[in-house]
């Protein structure tokens, strides 16, 4: 990765705000082990041809890193395939012990008002962040949860917050993993975006910054100018 430069220019107001994803940003996905098994049985079992065996297997692992809504909206799943997926899902349930990427610990101490959105089943999503102990940590946690009535999208939470605190978007960073969610949604408000470029995650050139994980958000905090 680069060394880190300002995140703006000295006469500009420094980054007061951080909305951090969950999966893949401060929780590797895969720490869940087997859970997501019965989800995807179901979904190879729903699938009947609709697609080859070599992008169902490209899909199923991109479960693991995106929203299962819009896997199954990019990969072309049947309504058969969505619905045997979807329900799966919904019953999920995270249970403890779960641990966080090896540096979860430093996020407390970043000098910035942390939220935590995240998306995907509420009932799995809640058990994540209940097990990894972490939602003392933020100014508020919210589930875009994709199973409950819309509308949906992390772009209008990200705008609540930006009203909430009454900053300019560029004094908020989003940092994440997909371009298809948090980074995309970042990028259209003008907000400042750092993508944690965690094992398995493939680099954005779309993003602001590359990191590689929170001592890179760090770094990029103390490279910003002091407030006036």
């Amino acid at each position: 990765m680069t060394e880190p430069i300002p995140l703006v220019p000295a006469h500009r107001k420094p980054c007061t705000v951080a909305i951090f994803d969950l999966d893949n940003c401060l929780l590797d996905a895969r720490a869940m082990g087997t859970l997501f098994e019965s989800a995807f049985v179901a979904i190879r079992k729903a699938n009947q041809g609709t697609l080859s065996p070599e992008v169902l297997e490209e899909a199923i692992g991109e479960c693991w890193y995106t929203a299962f809504d819009l896997v199954a909206e990019r990969f072309g799943f049947s309504a058969a395939m969505r619905d045997a997926g979807w329900q799966e899902f919904c019953r999920m349930e995270m249970r403890p012990p779960l641990s966080g990427y090896a540096d979860i610990g430093q996020l407390p101490g970043l000098p910035v008002r942390k939220y935590l959105v995240t998306s995907g089943f509420r009932r799995l999503q809640q058990s994540k962040i209940d097990a990894l102990g972490i939602a003392p940590w933020f100014e508020r946690v919210v589930i875009d949860a994709i199973d409950e009535p819309g509308p949906h999208g992390k772009g209008r939470i990200f705008a609540d917050i930006l009203a909430q605190e009454g900053c300019a978007p560029r004094q908020v960073l989003v940092v994440g993993d997909n371009p298809l969610s948090e980074l995309g949604a970042g990028r259209a408000l003008g907000m400042v975006t750092v993508q944690t470029v965690r094992p398995g995650v493939s680099p954005w050139d779309g993003a602001d910054h590359q990191v590689m994980g929170l001592e890179g958000v760090a770094r990029l905090l103390s490279a910003a100018p002091a407030p006036q």
